[in-house]
């Protein structure tokens, strides 16, 4: 069985690419991986599941390709819509330990010390100087910048941001 601990959340499948299985994945503009990847997991209900690739490749800074082995057509990928996408540890390149990345907080609650608790941070833009979280709360979402200035805690242990956000901030 396949451990939280052992994968980072890298994105979520949004759509079909064409009609040979290929499929369209939301990731981090800052994703950088190695070039032996096999396979990545996909968390289908709640359990992690490895998948093996047959290819994956970059359609933009912010968008990756990927086909499952075994998954030919557009009617075979229909159920992956909407799935979060995980890649293990050992296939992410090593990053330089003196700048973690945003997308590390991927998954992470975020709270205002105000507000109280405003969901869970689902993804992550840097492709602007103003990096961003995109925050839900079930149906609700939030754009909330991700100002080191106004991070008052980062709890590692229970995977939480503490914030100070300006009044008004949180009901944009």
């Amino acid at each position: 069985m396949i451990e939280q601990s052992e994968v980072q959340r890298i994105g979520q499948i949004v759509k079909p690419h064409g009609v040979g299985g290929e499929m369209a994945v939301t990731v981090p503009a800052s994703l950088d991986w190695t070039d032996d990847i096999d396979c990545l997991v996909c968390s289908l209900d709640g359990i992690l599941v490895p998948f093996f690739l047959e290819s994956i490749r970059p359609k933009s800074n912010t968008t990756i390709l990927v086909k499952f082995e075994g998954y030919d057509t557009v009617e075979s990928t229909a159920r992956f819509m909407g799935v979060t996408v995980y890649m293990p540890l050992k296939y992410l390149a090593e990053a330089d330990d003196e700048e973690p990345t945003w997308s590390a907080f991927l998954d992470w609650k975020v709270v205002d010390s105000k507000a109280g608790p405003l969901g869970f941070v689902n993804a992550v833009d840097d492709s602007t100087p103003n990096i961003l979280f995109q925050v839900r709360d079930g149906e609700h979402e939030r754009i909330i910048p991700a100002n080191p200035e106004w991070i008052t805690k980062v709890d590692r242990k229970n995977r939480t941001l503490t914030y100070n956000l300006p009044e008004g901030l949180t009901e944009l």
